[in-house]
């Protein structure tokens, strides 16, 4: 097994009564990519807002890169090898793609000329060097999420959270998605992926968790967790 990038332990949240997670213990490994997946309200993006500080647990504990992080803000992770992309996406659309991009740099200290010409030559590399200095809001759906993977390129994390990053996405940057994610895990990045996608995302993946009512209810190899019948069950349910 290589080095320990995430721990989770015992983890916990509830809202109320309802436990979104209830004792998930989970580890990442660098240059390790897991595929969460499960039936809708399993609880996936709960853990990952855990895991990046959006939401505190009530039991458990975090730990990244061997410092327990257990409830910091997401802010408190701007120096640490964190890096977190949503379903909806995140950018801002008055700013440029390449001003987007930027911001993953200068969130980390990065001096802003550094951090505008990597944002630029990122852009490049995911195919956006043509739009780099038009409004985020003059793009796509498709190349929208693409500037979360150019800033990806920008941060260099030791760990990668992606949220659904294929939703309504066409083929072709599906396939930019996966030159990316594959070049930087084989570079030691550790990937957490959520995808409704099944086989995209376990061509990628080495082992895949599924959550279900906000537990582990399997994990093992792709084709091992295709076969379990209690995962047929849980997407059934």
């Amino acid at each position: 097994m290589s080095r320990i990038v995430l721990e989770a332990a015992g983890l916990r949240k509830a809202f109320g009564g309802n436990h979104v997670i209830d004792g998930v213990d989970f580890r990442l490994a660098a240059a390790e990519l897991v595929a969460l997946v499960g039936p809708n309200g399993a609880g996936k993006t709960s853990f990952l807002n855990l895991v990046s500080g959006q939401f505190r647990p009530n039991a458990g504990t975090i730990t990244l890169g061997g410092v327990d992080v257990t409830g910091l803000e997401p802010k408190s992770h701007k120096r640490r090898p964190l890096f977190r992309s949503y379903q909806n996406g995140g950018t801002f659309g008055k700013l440029t793609a390449a001003q987007n991009v930027a911001m993953a740099g200068l969130v980390r200290d990065m001096d802003r000329r550094s951090a505008e010409a990597r944002a630029v030559e990122a852009l490049k590399r995911v195919g956006l060097g043509p739009v780099a200095d038009w409004p985020a809001e003059r793009l796509s759906g498709g190349q929208r999420k693409l500037i979360d993977f150019a800033r990806l390129l920008l941060a260099s994390p030791a760990v990668a959270l992606l949220d659904e990053p294929t939703a309504g996405v066409n083929p072709a940057i599906m396939e930019v998605m996966r030159s990316i994610i594959a070049e930087m895990r084989d570079a030691g990045t550790g990937f957490i992926v959520i995808s409704h996608d099944l086989p995209w995302v376990f061509g990628l993946c080495q082992r895949v968790v599924v959550l279900a009512a906000g537990k582990v209810l399997t994990m093992g190899s792709p084709d091992e967790v295709s076969a379990d019948p209690r995962v047929r069950e849980a997407y059934l349910a």
